[in-house]
């Protein structure tokens, strides 16, 4: 399944805030845990933690709709907003969006860093990175 989505990285922020904005990631978050939802129960649900308008939260997920995030259907006068993709299958894009571009413009300095990096701070992670090169290479898996 080929997906299409646009966002921008921003690599000094947190978790998914990365690629969307807090109160996107909020509401993602809501509708990852409990499937399709409308604005108005969305809303509730942000507005029992903090004061947020209430089209706020509407052009938000609209945003996210037009982003390829969320399918809207409309059902009687409300809009039904439904996530495109599983949160694990929105992270594994995320991270092959970005390390595709980053591999395709800087590709030695890119895997030079990743070493680096793993040595430095996880070198068990390193070490499975070396036995799986080494069986890809060998032709198993």
């Amino acid at each position: 399944m080929a997906f299409n989505l646009r966002f921008r990285f921003s690599p000094t922020k947190d978790g998914l805030v990365k690629v969307l904005g807090p109160l996107e990631t909020e509401i993602m978050q809501i509708l990852w845990q409990e499937g399709p939802s409308t604005v108005k129960k969305v809303h509730r649900k942000l507005a029992q933690q903090r004061d947020i308008a209430y089209t706020t939260v509407m052009t938000t997920m609209s945003r996210l709709a037009d982003k390829g995030v969320l399918n809207r259907e409309r059902d009687g006068l409300a809009y039904v907003y439904t996530p495109v993709i599983s949160e694990d299958e929105f992270v594994n894009l995320v991270v092959r969006q970005v390390l595709d571009g980053l591999l395709d413009d800087y590709s030695d300095t890119a895997i030079s860093y990743m070493v680096d990096y793993l040595a430095k701070n996880n070198p068990a992670e390193l070490r499975r990175l070396q036995r799986e090169i080494s069986q890809r290479l060998n032709g198993s898996k």
